[in-house]
């Protein structure tokens, strides 16, 4: 679970958030990137229960096949509490998303039964184009 947010869906929340860069070059985008890292306002214990949620898969069916559940897999310990599952309520304390939260959660994974992913909680019309479209005739 730990890749599956801090590279995934991370990465996702950065293009998601940040500024235009000046331009498409690679060093421009990581910057802007870097400023909505910066930007999280961090997690304090006591928002913990609050604004995450962790979780292991449990046994019932896919495609009408039964499947276990996490503690019933081969090789894992009865008593395991390995998460399979996580999801988190950030804040990007920017001007462009003072009073936003998001919602990051993966859209598939271990035994995900119904479709959910990240997004803000409500929606933006953004007046520019991230890059520029391409040139057609």
């Amino acid at each position: 679970m730990r890749d599956m947010m801090q590279n995934h869906l991370l990465q996702l929340l950065c293009i998601m958030a940040m500024e235009p860069p000046a331009s498409s070059d690679p060093d421009a985008v990581r910057d802007e990137k870097l400023k909505v890292l910066k930007a999280l306002r961090p997690l304090r214990e006591r928002d913990v229960l609050t604004k995450s949620v962790r979780g292991q898969y449990k046994a019932g069916a896919v495609r009408g096949v039964p499947v276990p559940g996490y503690l019933q897999e081969a090789d894992i310990a009865p008593d395991s509490s390995t998460e399979t599952f996580v999801a988190l309520k950030v804040d990007i304390d920017t001007w462009r998303w003072a009073g936003v939260r998001f919602i990051c959660a993966p859209e598939s994974g271990c035994r995900i039964s119904s479709r959910s992913s990240w997004s803000p909680s409500r929606r933006f019309l953004i007046p520019f184009l991230r890059f520029p479209a391409p040139y057609s005739q």
